[in-house]
This record gives structure tokens, C-alpha cells and sequence, in this order.
């Protein structure tokens, strides 16, 4: 009976791979996007610079994040993959200013060539090749990604690459990564009402005088309803000092090679315009109680600190004594309509962490 037993688990397992469960591309994106043997060595998934248990950010409150080889790490701060999908492709407005593009420096235009980046990377997921992706993927979810794109799925590396960060982005655009599920979400449709310091911090935040923030960050449902998305998703230069201990100044000449010189130009590297010098992407505000650190190379840990950086406000000794910028050019520190007081950060703060989903 246990021969039997053998022989019908070998049949039915063998039909099985072949013939596996119809999964949808979402569904397979999110294996995908979760399964960290899909580096190399095998240890580190999408998920794990982009944790679904802390927002979609790296749950280890680094400023920047390490890759699969633990001694490597980038430049920058990973930002959250909640509401990813609405980000336009990097193009210009009607004023000829740009705006747009994945990335903090808008390198890609789609979720699909952004998902591709990290994976063959030497500094996060480390494959040495879209082969060697592939190769992984097709032993793994071979029989799934047939079903999906064709028996042909694998017949052209390439082609066969870029349907992996297909099915990835077809994750990323579910509604679980943008639920509109914030206390704020909840007071615009009437279900829910603010406290006195966070409808101060309402009023703070709307203020052109005070923090004018809804200015980079419009906080009114659209024309048609649609929820605010707490960005213009434009460039700025908010002149955030380097980073002077990172890691990332230690590495070889062939992963670094300016060393402590190095500069992150921002949209410059994707643009190649120095009049785009230092300028990284205005984030949403989304979830930002939740997704510390802040800045593009995660430079400042509380919000309340970003907050007193951002409008010139000092509420403790020493406070407006930062660095120099990284990038002088274009830099503008105070990006509010004046300095705030103690209480007014207060206020705005805890209107801010009415933007976290539940």
C-alpha cells in the first residue's frame, strides 16, 4: 500500500508541476515578490527592502538599504511601494518642469522597468545577468508563467526578463498596495473626525503662510472624487546633507569608484541637465508616520526633526545647525511659507500621522 501510496504521490506530483493551480499575473507577482531565492546567493526578495509587515519600506530602520551580501549597500533610502501605481512616467508639465518617473531619480518610466532594476543589481539582489534571473525563474514557476504568457514564455531571454517585472507589477497595481485606509481617507468622506491638534496641523499644512505643504503635497480629493495622493510627484532640491558615514564609500573601486567623493546627482543622472543637479522626487505623503527615515538617503530618522528641517525651525539647541547641502546647486532648505512654532510642528505632525493606513 505504501509502494501504491509512492507511485500515486509521484504521478499526481509530476501532473501536478505540470499542470499547476491557474494563478492570476497578480498572484504570481506576488510570489515573485516575496521569494528570496530569486538573488544571488539565495537570502533577499523584493519584500525585503519592501517589508508588507512595515509598509512596504525596509523594516530594518536603516537609512540605506543592504543587498543580499550584507557588506553592500546603495545611496539611498527605500521608499515605499504603496501607491506606486499612480506614478506617472517621467515627462515635462505644460511649464516645462518635469515630473514623474520611478525611482527617486525617475530612471524608469513604468513599474515594470522599475521591478527589473533590483534584481541584478550588485548592490541589492546581486544576479549577474537577466539569464541567471530567468534561469531561477523559469525552474521555479515554469508551468505558471506558461499558463500566463504562452508555451513560448522562455524562448527569448529578454522578452522573458521583462515578463518577470510584469507579473510584479501586476502586484503592485492591486488594491491591497493602495488602500485609502487612513484616519484622513476616513474624515474626508465624513466617517471620522479629527482631533484639535491634528485639524491645527490640517490647517498648518493648507496654510500658504505656514506650511504650505499642500503645495507639493495637495491634500483635496480630485475632480472626479479620487482621492488626494499627497504629491505633484515634481523634482526638488531640498538640500539634504550627504550622508557622511554611509557605507557605501567603503566599497571597491568597480561598485564605487569616486569613494568619499561620491555625489548623488539625483534626476541629473537620469537627465543629464545640471540644471536638474540634487533634485530627487517629491515622495507622497502617505504613510509617512510609518516610513522613517526620511530624505532620499534617509539622512533625518523622526519626522518631527524632517519637519523643523523643512520649514527653518529650531525647537531645540543646535537644531537648525545641519551640514552643508550634498548638492549646493538649486538647493532650497525652507520649502514652507515661514518658520513654525513649537506648537504649530506639533500640530502638523500629528495631522501627518492621520495619513497612515490602518
Amino acid at each position: 500500500m505504501r509502494w501504491l501510496a509512492a507511485v500515486a504521490c509521484v504521478v499526481g506530483c509530476a501532473s501536478s508541476a505540470e499542470n499547476p493551480k491557474p494563478v492570476t499575473k497578480a498572484e504570481l507577482g506576488e510570489q515573485l515578490f516575496n521569494d528570496p531565492k530569486l538573488s544571488e546567493p539565495a537570502g533577499q526578495a523584493c519584500a525585503d527592502c519592501h517589508d508588507p509587515k512595515a509598509t512596504f519600506v525596509d523594516p530594518e530602520f536603516e537609512r540605506v538599504s543592504p543587498g543580499v551580501l550584507r557588506e553592500r549597500v546603495g545611496t539611498r533610502n527605500s521608499p515605499t511601494v504603496l501607491y506606486s501605481q499612480f506614478t506617472p512616467p517621467l515627462h515635462k508639465d505644460a511649464s516645462g518642469k518635469l515630473l514623474g518617473g520611478q525611482f527617486w531619480d525617475g530612471r524608469a518610466n513604468t513599474l515594470e522597468e522599475q521591478a527589473a532594476f533590483p534584481l541584478v543589481n550588485p548592490l541589492e539582489m546581486n544576479n549577474p545577468s537577466k539569464a541567471a534571473v530567468v534561469a531561477k525563474v523559469k525552474k521555479a514557476y515554469g508551468a505558471q508563467f506558461r499558463q500566463l504568457y504562452g508555451k513560448d514564455a522562455f524562448a527569448d531571454t529578454d522578452k522573458a526578463f521583462a515578463l518577470v517585472g510584469d507579473a510584479i507589477a501586476a502586484f503592485e497595481r492591486t488594491p491591497q498596495m493602495a488602500p485609502f485606509s487612513s484616519k484622513y481617507d476616513k474624515y474626508l468622506a465624513g466617517t471620522a473626525q479629527l482631533t484639535d491638534s491634528e485639524a491645527r496641523g490640517l490647517a498648518v499644512f493648507e496654510d500658504p503662510a505656514k506650511g504650505n505643504c499642500a503645495s507639493c503635497h495637495p491634500n483635496r480629493p480630485g475632480a472626479d472624487g479620487s482621492p488626494p495622493l499627497f504629491t505633484t510627484y515634481t523634482y526638488e532640491n531640498l538640500g539634504l546633507p550627504k550622508f557622511a558615514d554611509s557605507p557605501f564609500y567603503g566599497l571597491a573601486k568597480d561598485l564605487n569608484p569616486d569613494g568619499e567623493a561620491f555625489i548623488d546627482h539625483g534626476l541629473m543622472t537620469t537627465t543629464n541637465d545640471p540644471a536638474h543637479d540634487g533634485m530627487f522626487r517629491t515622495p507622497t505623503l502617505r504613510n509617512v508616520g510609518k516610513t522613517s527615515p526620511y530624505g532620499h538617503n534617509g539622512y533625518i530618522h523622526r519626522l518631527d526633526e524632517f519637519v523643523e528641517f523643512i520649514s527653518g525651525s529650531c525647537r531645540r539647541v543646535g537644531a537648525c545647525k545641519w551640514p552643508e547641502p550634498e548638492v549646493a546647486t538649486n538647493a532650497q532648505r525652507v520649502r514652507t511659507g515661514g518658520k513654525l512654532t513649537p506648537q504649530e510642528i506639533n500640530d502638523l505632525v500629528a495631522f501627518l500621522r492621520t495619513l497612515d493606513d490602518d
